[in-house]
């Protein structure tokens, strides 16, 4: 298994060709040696020139990890690490901040800046201090940074000298979808049995935590330490273990998105990753804390699905979001407020500041967080294809397997529900359907247009002709027939289901 590493893209002497200023971009997938060449080239370089690093890290987790390999390998002449919360705090704070001690700053897993965007109203505070910052060379990584390196070159209009590695996603075994909380504890039982380790990446420290509870015999359970009411049900010396051993000794690991970056997972024992996470950015970063020993050390990954009546509904909360975002952007601060009197902006997109020049106060868009919605509304059109006039069931299972290289991907609670139904036809077949069994029938199939439920022949047929069960409906022809009176009458319309011939 042969991985070209970013060491070998950007040499000692591709280095000396930056200039004070520059603002350079690093695409590589994870185990491509992004913060090995920080920590071992650029270090060399920068202890040759006498020049000094700030590295900034978004994870206080990674933040541990790597001071203690820094001190170790005694660089910390050179490199100092903090976070961007760091940065963002010291602003805010009006701290004293010199950055003219650093000739290099770097950003690592910069996607940080977007994906924290939903939730950290300061991530463009710290990424604004760095771009405004000409007299450092500034180095953006990650394996998933293009919106924020589109941010970077259209938004703020910087160009970028830009290297990448070509990301491959050929470690991945098997790719599963699943719509159910519950499912997730199936996987747990499933890779137990197997006596294969699990890594549980859930968004929900809530849901993480219920989640553990029903295998603390046989889990370690993490989140951030902003989860007050979960954080204290970690175990901090077992998570610092891991962070040592790189690896872990129990079947599981269910943890919050506290642990979707810096992390390696050193083990061939490790299996399944489950992600019940949203952002398909950090769904990618949570995959790669497994980093392989060879070419068959693979990942079943399993992700939870998203609807397209979810999708629907994720698209018109976004559009709400960015509306007053909007009005702002054509309009004057007064034409604002006389449009929205005495009203919060809830979404902290718009915020209030003072102009510097006159020392007035005025009203600011969050130019971050309305790119980061911007760019989800697109994602999500291009799932639910608009132009389509009959876009793909799973719009969401569609658009992630093809990222991923997969033409072809499991639904698994779409496949409890067609063996399920395939048990219901196989037992009705050519019985006469009336008006009774002809309702439980549609509820069985259950085919939806717009949400509404389909109960023409026609539709049904369609729908187990998607779901590849080999069934068909007919509506045949009315016999006649005497009645006790000797009277001739029809007899009731009804359906038959028959199976198909495989030929």
């Amino acid at each position: 298994m042969k991985v070209k590493r970013v060491s070998e893209l950007i040499s000692p002497s591709e280095i000396k060709t930056w200039e004070k200023g520059s603002v350079i971009t690093i695409k590589a997938g994870t185990g491509a040696g992004k913060s090995y060449f920080i920590k071992n080239i650029l270090y060399a370089f920068a202890k040759a020139n006498k020049k000094r690093i700030l590295f900034l890290i978004h994870r206080s987790n990674c933040v541990n990890q790597f001071q203690r390999e820094i001190e170790k390998a005694n660089k910390t002449d050179v490199i100092y690490i903090r976070t961007y919360q760091w940065l963002e705090a010291m602003i805010i704070n009006k701290k004293t901040l010199d950055l003219s001690e650093y000739d290099y700053i770097v950003c690592d897993e910069f996607h940080y800046f977007v994906s924290d965007a939903s939730f950290n109203k300061t991530t463009d505070i710290s990424l604004n201090k760095i771009l405004r910052y000409t007299e450092a060379t500034r180095i953006f990584m990650s394996a998933t940074g293009g919106v924020m390196k589109s941010y970077i070159n259209s938004i703020k209009n910087i160009e970028t000298i830009d290297y990448e590695l070509e990301i491959k996603y050929d470690f991945i075994d098997k790719l599963t979808f699943f719509n159910k909380d519950a499912t997730m504890y199936d996987f747990a039982k499933e890779a137990m049995d197997r006596k294969e380790k699990a890594i549980f990446f859930i968004q929900s420290a809530e849901k993480a935590y219920n989640l553990y509870c029903e295998f603390k015999d046989n889990a370690i359970f993490n989140c951030s330490k902003s989860n007050n009411n979960y954080y204290k049900y970690v175990n901090q010396d077992k998570i610092e273990d891991i962070l040592n051993n790189e690896k872990f000794e129990e079947d599981m690991l269910i943890t919050t998105c506290a642990m979707d970056a810096g992390v390696n997972i050193i083990d061939s024992s490790l299996v399944h990753i489950i992600c019940d996470v949203e952002d398909i950015g950090t769904i990618i970063q949570c995959m790669g804390r497994k980093r392989r020993q060879n070419d068959d050390d693979k990942i079943c990954l399993y992700i939870k699905n998203i609807t397209n009546k979810q999708l629907g509904g994720k698209e018109s909360q976004l559009k709400s979001k960015i509306e007053k975002a909007d009005f702002l952007r054509n309009h004057t601060v007064k034409e604002y407020i006389e449009k929205y009197p005495r009203s919060l902006d809830y979404t902290q997109i718009i915020y209030d500041d003072i102009v510097e020049s006159d020392m007035e106060c005025t009203k600011k868009i969050n130019e971050l967080m309305y790119f980061k919605i911007r760019c989800d509304l697109f994602d999500i059109q291009c799932m639910l294809v608009k132009s389509s006039k009959r876009p793909p069931k799973f719009g969401y299972c569609r658009y992630v397997s093809k990222m991923f290289g997969f033409e072809n991907y499991r639904l698994i609670d779409e496949e409890k529900k067609a063996d399920e139904l395939d048990r219901y036809l196989n037992n009705i077949i050519g019985k006469k359907l009336f008006k009774v069994e002809k309702k439980e029938l549609i509820n069985k199939i259950n085919v939806r247009v717009n949400g509404k439920q389909q109960k023409g022949r026609s539709n049904l047929n369609d729908g187990l002709r998607m779901l590849k069960l080999p069934y068909i409906i007919i509506s045949p022809d009315r016999k006649s027939f005497r009645d006790e009176n000797g009277k001739v009458v029809k007899e009731q319309s009804h359906w038959i289901v028959y199976k198909e011939s495989k030929e």
